[in-house]
């Protein structure tokens, strides 16, 4: 009777033993689904503020992949935006196998069975069957679709990685349906924040930047790279507006900003139109590089179709300084409308280096 007591102790004892754990297991997950409700709700806390705060669409891309890194955990966190009216798409991304650095890359193709995705999804795969992966060993991606809903129209995805398999919950993808709504809303506003910005920072005439877009660069100076600023007028221009009126002297003008921005696509920079037929050119390149790009830009203005056509000796002479020299972009633009002013007084039609 009393191993048969014994017995079935043992058994209440493993039962209690096994419920305990049962509940252990059970307290556990439901804390790790607490930590997870928490993370959401910070991060669409810091969404909707990033929303209000942020004044550039890169910026915004920027905050949002920095907030999914470090509260979700993903190895790899990407944005794909689709360009307005061109078949091309942007990434704008971070990953642990880049130090968490902020990239943005550019392609022309993006699968359409992605983009055609109409709610989050997972997938559980290895590396080489999706090949938008930017990870190392990655076997878990969670994909989320992004809507311009003014337009009634696929605007891009986000795509998070992580090398582990089911690494993301049902809570996670449930999340991503509502941040990607969230951030889809967010991104709109943020791209017609930009194009009101872009009219009021725009000079009509030849749709470069104009001066209040320069003061602003003077005024919070350039990011801590080195540049070259060019200062650049039209040699003899007034003599196009006396000859043939201010509608061809514009004609030139556009002809002149349109071969400029080209160079401004091919390098990254600026291109500023300060007033009348002066120019400035910000160029992230030493003052070696630059001036080889910009001799390329005098040489072509004799070429131009508005200037051949009038027979005229138009010309271009440029001023340049480099960020070497001294500190701050307003200074720099001083030394280089300096070396042109100079110039023009020895000789036009060349380059001038500034000095100090």
């Amino acid at each position: 009777m009393l191993n048969m007591n014994r017995f079935k102790n043992s058994i209440e004892n493993e039962k209690i033993k096994m419920l305990n754990d049962e509940l252990r297991i059970e307290n556990v997950n439901l804390n790790k689904e607490l930590q997870e409700f928490k993370a959401i709700n910070w991060i669409l806390s810091q969404v909707i503020k990033a929303s209000g705060t942020i004044d550039s669409f890169e910026g915004l891309m920027k905050n949002i992949t920095d907030i999914l890194m470090g509260v979700l955990g993903v190895d790899t966190c990407s944005i794909w935006i689709k360009s307005d009216n061109i078949n091309r798409y942007t990434s704008y991304s971070r990953s642990i196998y880049n130090s968490n650095e902020y990239e943005i890359d550019i392609c022309s193709y993006f699968p359409d069975d992605i983009l055609k995705i109409k709610e989050t999804k997972t997938l559980d795969i290895k590396k080489e069957n999706f090949i938008f992966c930017k990870g190392e060993n990655v076997n878990s991606v969670l994909i989320s679709p992004l809507e311009d809903f003014r337009a009634n129209m696929r605007m891009g995805v986000i795509i998070v990685e992580h090398r582990n398999k089911n690494f993301f919950s049902e809570n996670t993808k449930r999340f991503f349906d509502i941040l990607s709504t969230q951030l889809s809303i967010a991104a709109v506003n943020s791209k017609l924040f930009e194009r009101i910005n872009e009219i009021t920072n725009k000079d009509t005439l030849t749709m470069c930047y104009n001066r209040k877009y320069f003061d602003k660069i003077i005024s919070e100076n350039l990011c801590e790279r080195e540049y070259t600023l060019a200062v650049f007028d039209l040699d003899n221009f007034k003599i196009v507006n006396d000859l043939f009126g201010h509608k061809k002297g514009d004609d030139v003008l556009v002809q002149i900003s349109e071969l400029a921005q080209k160079i401004i696509e091919d390098n990254e920079g600026y291109l500023i139109r300060i007033g009348g037929d002066e120019f400035v050119i910000i160029l992230y390149k030493s003052m070696e590089e630059s001036v080889e790009i910009l001799e390329k830009l005098r040489k072509s203005v004799p070429n131009l179709n508005a200037i051949r056509d009038m027979g005229l000796n138009i010309s271009m002479t440029i001023g340049v300084a480099c960020s070497d020299l001294i500190d701050g972009v307003d200074k720099i633009f001083n030394l280089a409308d300096m070396a042109l002013i100079e110039g023009k007084k020895n000789c036009k039609n060349k380059i001038y280096i500034a000095s100090i």
